[in-house]
């Protein structure tokens, strides 16, 4: 494996494995982050931390700093955002909760888009998605795998805009947690919570201040300032709002090991650079309170 990060600070803090819709295990998530210099990742799967014992074991082996973590998902006035959480103590019997509301949620839901599928003409069984999984979260990447090995679409995108994505035919809604709440059971958790992607709540910059302001009045104690999704401006933005409401600026790839997708562990698109001072800053904020 090619060795593509020569500083030996870099950390990349938003990351996917097989425990819910990433391509790779965990093991060999944390062996890639490793093989390319990383200081430090978080593992950080759909409400799920079933992939955290291995990343951990896998941490030890490979010589790189794991920080066990999940992303939640949520729902707002008019929209849906992901909570990130760090160093969360998953024997905690809230958070226990709230992930098992998410995953008879996830379940449900499944159900209707398998047959939202069906009834738009495809020959696809719910073992045909299952098939894809290796464990952990199943999610609407794995009946993107399926419609593509039945030969239905030709990549994983196009099943998404044609049918899978938001207000497409086979999208199915499913009851998720109030950010606050998410928030809330994180910190209750040990844990320090941060959004992410904050450009795909689709707000605008000053519509986003005031969702984030209201959400660290709740707790929130980060913000993801750098993703392969945000311009330099964008980034100015949310670095300059993170400052301004005294948040963690956090980064990360939200990488999924999808061949083809453009996105790298650790670089995003080749224009990160997240620093383990921010993990140093995560820690200082958990040592504050006694986390």
């Amino acid at each position: 494996m090619v060795r593509r990060v020569s500083q030996p600070d870099l950390v990349d803090l938003h990351v996917h494995s097989s425990a819910s819709d990433g391509v790779y295990p965990p093991r060999s998530v944390v062996e890639r982050a490793a093989a390319i210099g990383l200081k430090a990742m978080a593992l950080t799967d759909h409400d799920t931390m079933a992939g955290v014992p291995e990343a951990l074991d896998a941490g030890d082996a490979f010589g790189i700093e794991v920080i066990p973590g999940v992303e939640l998902s949520t729902e707002f006035e008019g929209g849906a955002c992901h909570i990130l959480g760090y160093f969360v103590d998953p024997g905690s019997e809230p958070f226990a909760k709230v992930l098992a509301a998410a995953r008879d949620g996830r379940h449900a839901r499944n159900l209707q888009i398998l047959e939202r599928l069906q009834d738009l003409g495809f020959d696809l069984t719910m073992d045909d998605v299952t098939r894809r999984q290796q464990g952990g979260t199943l999610t609407r990447a794995h009946f993107a795998a399926a419609l593509v090995a039945k030969g239905a679409v030709a990549d994983w995108d196009e099943a998404f805009d044609r049918y899978l994505g938001r207000g497409k035919p086979a999208f199915v809604p499913r009851v998720r947690v109030e950010p606050t709440v998410a928030i809330q059971v994180l910190r209750e958790a040990g844990g320090l919570a941060a959004l992410a992607h904050p450009r795909q709540l689709g707000r605008s910059v000053a519509e986003t201040e005031a969702w984030l302001t209201r959400f660290t009045e709740a707790g929130l104690e980060g913000v993801e300032v750098s993703t392969p999704d945000h311009t330099a401006n964008f980034a100015r933005h949310y670095g300059q709002m993170a400052e301004r409401l005294g948040l963690v600026p956090t980064g990360g790839t939200d990488w999924h090991g999808r061949e083809g997708s453009g996105i790298e562990l650790g670089v995003g698109r080749g224009q990160m650079a997240i620093h383990y001072t921010v993990v140093e800053q995560m820690n200082a904020r958990l040592a504050a309170r006694g986390g």
